[in-house]
């Protein structure tokens, strides 16, 4: 409860009301017990000066010592004070409280003393005679200028400590209606001002929460009115600016989000801070995994680590190509820049990680393709140049061999020209790969055109061609000429690599997605080592086999990006000296 300020303010303001009415007590009982006690005593000594006048006219000695006494008794009747009456050398003479003649020497007693010395002796005491606490007042009676007596009058105290103890009560119980009051007046008081700072507290916590829109309603022109009004304003432009770098954050979470390049950052001690979801595609982990740690723990690879951190050290940007083997083997690109605040205070690093292993894999197919065109066309214009030579050397040749010369050429030329016109339908493959003029194709109507052109070349070898396709088939949607190469290339390759009196056969069914298609053929087989690789450009299993047939190269590679383009699947099964078997499907 005391953790409240209303509480506090209050307890505090109750212990000072309390504290002040315990001095002013204290300060006013003293004041009223000196007060009552002179007026106490110079009563008393005035009735005492009237007693010492009363008996002046008495002889101090031990035969009156009854008259004396008598004489104390009744006049202590009328003052209501105890009277005794002391001889100057102290011996009791009357008392109205005690037999006198059973009372000690008075001589000692502090008043009587004083007395005799300065002619009045007060004291307050305990009275050993009556057991209780007495004022006693003391004067000397003289006769002829010389003391003969001292008259004593003593009167109780409890009457002084009973008025005292009336106003004491008195003065608590108006204390406690003065609480009281004060507390009631200070709770109201407490209210007000807690009552707005409580407010403050309860909307800055719901701000703190994320509720921006909260706004604090006090009316008042006090200081809490001008805190109010400065916490609103306060609040404006917190939440204007939390939305100005909510929007910044979001698109720079966006940007970071959709790059398509990975992104790391990391702090001053080398630890990771920042890792967008391409990076983590890279190395196959979740950001919320990477933060506050190494990029050595999360990429497993020395080399990149030592490119950021040597950015940072250094404060130089870095650009390198570096070899990543987890989680798959990959190049990676590299560029570092290191983070430096406006003290130019080094922060950390930032690195851009780009993906360079399918450019690396099309620069070296790129080179290799140069090189196997280049070789390709290479080898038809030397033979032909080589036979034409060789005719243009000599004009003394027999027409046979001739003959057999100009055939060699016209076989290298047509060679020349299929490699040129395979060249040209990959080119423009590749080129439509993207936009193809697709429409809905029948099938049955180009196996029957593949087959009238293939159906000669079979012939020719006394290959049996069997064909196995329903009467009705499924459209496709694609693009008919290249469908109709598709299945022309195919059939060509298993004719061209089956040696004479073998047997193709084309086999076709479907089911609910796809039309599938095999082409199986008896002919020489592909070794299993070469069967990844069939489909690349200019990749032969038998090259000296395959120049000898006529073939580019480049026939199943054409069949591969035909079937790329149309959602299509090919798979291979071969055993050396068995035969082939192409299996490949299109989508309805």
């Amino acid at each position: 409860m005391f953790k409240s300020i209303r509480w506090k303010i209050t307890a505090l303001y109750l212990i000072l009301i309390l504290a002040a009415l315990i001095l002013f007590s204290f300060t006013l009982k003293g004041f009223l017990e000196n007060y009552f006690i002179n007026k106490f005593e110079t009563n008393l000594i005035r009735e005492t000066k009237l007693v010492r006048r009363l008996l002046e006219d008495e002889v101090f000695n031990d035969e009156k010592v009854e008259v004396i006494d008598r004489l104390a008794g009744e006049y202590s009747k009328d003052i209501s004070a105890r009277i005794t009456i002391i001889k100057v050398n102290g011996r009791v003479l009357g008392d109205s409280a005690k037999d006198p003649m059973q009372m000690e020497n008075h001589l000692q007693r502090p008043e009587v003393q004083e007395a005799l010395k300065d002619g009045v002796g007060k004291s307050t005491r305990y009275s050993e005679t009556l057991q209780i606490d007495m004022k006693y007042v003391a004067l000397p009676i003289t006769d002829r200028n010389k003391v003969v007596g001292i008259v004593r009058l003593a009167l109780s105290l409890s009457q002084v400590q009973k008025v005292l103890s009336q106003i004491l009560w008195k003065l608590i119980k108006s204390g406690l209606i003065a609480i009281s009051i004060s507390s009631l007046l200070v709770l109201i008081l407490t209210k007000r001002i807690s009552s707005p700072i409580e407010k403050i507290t309860y909307v800055a916590g719901q701000m703190a929460q994320g509720f921006l829109d909260q706004r604090i309603r006090i009316n008042s022109q006090d200081e809490l009115g001008r805190l109010s009004q400065a916490f609103n304003n306060m609040a404006d432009k917190l939440k204007n600016k939390i939305n100005e770098i909510s929007s910044e954050k979001n698109k720079i979470e966006a940007i970071l989000s959709n790059m398509a390049d990975g992104v790391i950052a990391v702090d001053q001690t080398g630890k990771i801070i920042l890792f967008n979801p391409t990076a983590e595609k890279m190395f196959r982990v979740n950001e919320e995994d990477t933060l506050g740690k190494y990029t050595m723990e999360v990429t497993r690879n020395h080399r990149l680590d030592e490119v950021i951190m040597s950015s940072f050290n250094n404060e130089q940007e870095v650009l390198e190509e570096v070899e990543v083997i987890y989680p798959n083997e990959r190049i990676i690109r590299i560029h570092v820049t290191p983070i430096k605040s406006k003290d130019n205070d080094k922060q950390g690093a930032v690195a851009v990680l780009r993906d360079v292993t399918e450019l690396r894999k099309l620069e070296q197919m790129r080179t290799e393709f140069v090189g196997n065109v280049s070789h390709e066309l290479r080898t038809p214009l030397t033979s032909i140049k080589g036979y034409v030579e060789t005719l243009l050397d000599s004009d003394d040749y027999e027409p046979y061999i001739l003959k057999r010369f100009l055939q060699i050429i016209k076989d290298e030329a047509d060679r020349l020209e299929q490699l040129i016109v395979d060249l040209l339908d990959l080119s423009q493959i590749e080129a439509m790969s993207d936009g193809l003029d697709k429409e809905e194709i029948n099938l049955n109507e180009v196996i029957e055109e593949v087959l009238t052109i293939m159906i000669p070349k079979a012939m020719d070898k006394d290959i049996s061609l069997k064909v196995n396709v329903p009467e009705e088939l499924s459209t496709i949607i694609g693009n008919g000429s290249q469908v109709r190469q598709l299945y022309i290339n195919l059939v060509d390759n298993a004719i061209k690599y089956t040696p004479d009196g073998g047997k193709v056969e084309i086999k076709v069914n479907e089911d609910e997605e796809e039309v599938w298609t095999e082409i199986i053929d008896t002919g020489m087989g592909i070794p299993k080592k070469d069967l990844e690789r069939i489909f690349e450009r200019f990749y032969r299993v038998d090259k000296a086999r395959s120049r000898k047939l006529g073939g580019t190269g480049l026939g199943l590679s054409i069949v591969k990006h035909i079937l790329e383009g149309h959602n299509g699947k090919i798979e291979v099964e071969s055993e050396v000296e068995e035969g082939t078997k192409f299996i490949f499907s299109l989508p309805k």
